[in-house]
């Protein structure tokens, strides 16, 4: 029996990915760097001058977060883009997006000095134009507005769907559920914006969800763009009756006949009868 396996012998991953870069996410990388869980921010550099807010109906005001801040928050997390100034892409022109894209990734990697592989879209349109420029930008994964309210890695990294956004009533069963299942590269990954944990009075809830899934020793803390590189990875192994090769770049991790095996790059390991 064979089973795939994250890094480290890792059954499942976990992430969260959260949108607009805003002063509720102090609050919020706080909790993720207290349990020791993995992030995806993803800003608009083009509202980070101003120090853009508005105030949500609640009277909860969302601020973003200024340059200086942004830096030293989300140190060991991974950044992403979300458009330069978060537009709605319907009835925008090819040349509209491809700015909105390409300036907002030039400038977070001017910012945090690293690639930015990873776009999600802002608000809920997402359309075949939109997939073309994004990939003629270079991201690696584009994440689009719906859930998958399952565990299966999605397999188009374009159209890629996070599991639960985290307004959604199912939150609290699926967090349970996914601590339980033995489903293969089990992936559990929440969408949303941290300002809703205030205007939904939902930090315990949150809090609660990071603390269990921190102390189960199977699932493993990843960024986004981390799962979706070692998924793409896994696409190049080859099985046989006889044997797996590992064709990718990085070492990968099975369970044959109950044991954790590691697989280097370009090497392959027996399986016995």
């Amino acid at each position: 029996m064979v089973k795939k396996l994250y890094p480290f012998g890792k059954a499942k991953a976990f992430n969260v990915t959260y949108d607009d870069g805003i002063l509720q996410d102090v609050r919020f990388v706080e909790l993720l760097n207290k349990y020791n869980l993995k992030g995806t921010f993803n800003l608009n550099s083009g509202l980070m001058e101003n120090e853009f807010e508005w105030t949500h109906e609640s009277g909860v005001v969302v601020k973003r977060l200024p340059k200086e801040k942004v830096l030293s928050l989300y140190k060991g997390h991974e950044i992403a883009s979300h458009t330069l100034t978060h537009t709605y892409f319907q009835d925008k022109s090819e040349a509209e997006i491809m700015t909105e894209l390409s300036e907002d990734k030039k400038n977070l990697e001017k910012l945090f000095n690293r690639e930015i592989k990873g776009f999600a879209v802002p608000f809920d349109y997402y359309d075949d134009l939109i997939e073309y420029c994004t990939k003629k930008c270079g991201f690696e994964y584009a994440r689009i507005s719906e859930e998958t309210l399952s565990f299966k890695p999605q397999t188009d990294y374009h159209r890629w769907k996070a599991t639960v956004f985290h307004l959604d009533v199912a939150l609290e069963n699926l967090a349970k559920d996914f601590i339980s299942t033995d489903e293969e590269l089990a992936l559990f990954q929440i969408v949303g914006h941290s300002y809703d944990l205030d205007t939904e009075n939902m930090w315990d809830e949150i809090e609660s969800i990071f603390k269990e899934i921190s102390s189960q020793s199977d699932i493993l803390p990843m960024t986004t763009i981390e799962i979706i590189d070692y998924l793409k990875a896994m696409e190049q192994v080859e099985f046989t009756n006889s044997h797996i090769k590992n064709y990718s770049e990085k070492a990968l991790w099975f369970l044959v006949n109950g044991n954790v095996c590691e697989i280097d790059p370009e090497c392959k390991i027996a399986l016995g009868k």
